[in-house]
This record gives C-alpha cells, structure tokens and sequence, in this order.
C-alpha cells in the first residue's frame, strides 16, 4: 500500500467479542468519524452492522452490495474506510471480498479479529442459542457439536491466502490487555482514531451475559409463545436483576481445561503465526490443575432457578401487557 492510500478496515468479528459495542461506537459517531477521515461504509449495512452483507452472502446474489461496496469506497479515496460484522469469521466471506474487491483495492485491506478462548466463547454462544430457541440440549452436548470451530486457524489462514498474512490484526479478546480494559478503545487505536472520541456517555450496557437458568427460561418462551424475549432482555439488563447476569456457569474447570487443551495446538500455531508479539494468546491461569471442580449444591441450584425465574417474569410484567383479575 502506498503512503497516500488510505486503508480500508474490515472488522470480521469473532461473535462474543464486543462487536456490537465497536458498532455502536462507528454507527453513533459516524458523522464525527466522517469529519476526521475515516468512513463508516453504509452498502451492506443496516444501521449498526454489516450482518446484511453477510446473510445475502450465505443465502442470495451479493453482487449488486459488493458493486455498491466497492463504488462508495471509490467515491471516497481522501478516508480511511470501516467496515464491521462479526458473521464475517468464514472462508467464505474471505472468498467474497477476495473475488469482488478490485486487485488495485486488496493492498489496502487491514482484517481485524478478535478471538476470545474457546471456553468462554462456547458457553457464551451456548446461552445465546438456548435464549433463541435454537438449542434445547446441555453445555456439555452444544461442545461436542461445536468444538470443531473453536479451531480458529482454518479461517485465519484462509484471509491470509487471500489477502497476505500481513494484512491480518490479531487480538485476543483479554479487557485487560485493552487500553482502560475498553475493547472499543483497542479497536480505535487501530484504525487511527484518537480514543477520547469513543467517549459514549449514557450508553446501555450491551450482551450482557445472561445466567444459564435465564437463558433456559428465555428458550422456552421463544418455543411456546409470541413474547417479545428481545425487548425482555433489554429490560433485564437494564435492571439487572441479582443472579440473572452470570458467567462460568455452564462448565466446571476440568471441562474447560479439556476444552483448552484440544485446542492447545491451534492456539499455538495462531500466536505464533499471527500475534507473536504477545506473550501469550489466551490467560488460562484460572484453569490450572490444581483448581477442583466445585459443582453447585441443590440449595444452590435452586435459588439460581428461582432468580431466574424472577428476572424473567418481572420483565414480562414490564414490558408486556396483562389482563388484570
């Protein structure tokens, strides 16, 4: 690339790595942005994210979006250029943009990822298929039929292929290797923004982490009935009611040492390869042999039950109609 070719940005996730607070960042200051020379790309999005580029990519002609893609970027060769989806981690989506982005264009691509360890994202996207209804099995069953893409380095490598290894920004999702422990302040340094302008006063707190028993409530209520669960999980997260908001609830530690150590190889080639400049991709510290495994007692169970349950009806009775007796 060279000195008077601004860059253009490609944010390609992964899921549960703060993509949507990065999005409400590029979205909410777009215009700011615009004005400092950087441009957040508006064919293929709508609204906050480029998550529609990427469904038409899996599913429809994306031809007329990358054209209208690539036409907007033209038409403004003095900015730097963002575009941000965290559906974008797949081979395939680096065949898109490797097959329509014009070859003159490819030098000035920059990919960032942000990989967050497997165990924690696998019970994160756990939860979130549990609270849509999509997965009605065990943590422990969503890992058998996941664990194959934990491995991240098929996808990275495919962006090397066709784009060059150099163009690839690595990052493990660690708060506290970000400055202020601010992920979007880590992507900002990045793209050349200066970070007091990701300052977001009063902004909602954003994917939060529901507890297992919540998410679990919410599964059912998207099987069984018309509830609206997105507006109840905004409704629980603004109150955040005690024990609804939970983490490393879902797998004991020797679980997820299991899990790190299947994935022990990749994650070395992936640091290695993409990130040698850290001194380690993921902190397992927490994970080591000797912290035992220290399931919950039934008492304990069950008030996690009942505080779910609690969460989730004191939202629907603040966000829903009801008939009074």
């Amino acid at each position: 690339m060279s000195t008077d070719q601004k860059p253009i940005f490609i944010h390609i996730g992964t899921q549960k790595t703060g993509s949507t607070s990065i999005q409400a960042f590029l979205w909410g200051k777009h215009k700011e942005l615009h004005a400092n020379g950087v441009h957040y790309v508006k064919a293929g999005r709508k609204r906050a994210a480029h998550n529609h580029l990427a469904i038409v990519e899996r599913n429809g002609d994306v031809t007329p979006l990358m054209e209208n893609l690539v036409a907007e970027i033209e038409a403004h060769p003095d900015h730097t250029h963002v575009i941000s989806s965290e559906m974008f981690f797949r081979s395939s989506v680096s065949e898109m943009l490797a097959q329509y982005l014009p070859t003159e264009m490819k030098p000035r691509v920059r990919l960032i990822a942000y990989l967050r360890r497997q165990d924690k994202f696998l019970e994160s996207m756990f939860k979130q298929a549990l609270k849509n209804g999509r997965f009605r099995g065990t943590p422990q069953a969503y890992w058998a039929k996941r664990g194959n893409a934990v491995r991240y380095s098929e996808v990275l490598d495919k962006f090397a292929s066709d784009f060059g290894k150099e163009a690839l920004i690595v990052r493990p999702f660690e708060r506290g290797a970000f400055p202020e422990g601010d992920i979007v302040k880590d992507f900002a340094q990045h793209i050349g923004v200066d970070a007091d302008m990701t300052n977001m006063p009063d902004q909602a707190p954003s994917n939060l982490t529901l507890s297992h028993e919540v998410s679990h409530l919410l599964g059912m209520l998207n099987r069984t009935t018309d509830v609206n669960t997105r507006v109840l999980i905004r409704e629980i997260s603004r109150h955040n009611t005690r024990g609804a908001v939970r983490s490393s609830d879902c797998y004991l530690p020797s679980e997820r040492r299991e899990i790190m150590q299947t994935c022990a190889n990749d994650n070395a080639y992936v640091h290695q390869t993409y990130c040698p400049e850290l001194p380690q991709l993921f902190d397992v510290s927490d994970l080591a042999d000797d912290v035992a495994d220290v399931p919950a007692t039934d008492a304990e169970r069950l008030q996690h039950l009942q505080e779910g349950i609690y969460a989730v009806l004191r939202a629907i009775g603040k966000t829903h109609k009801t008939t009074p007796r």
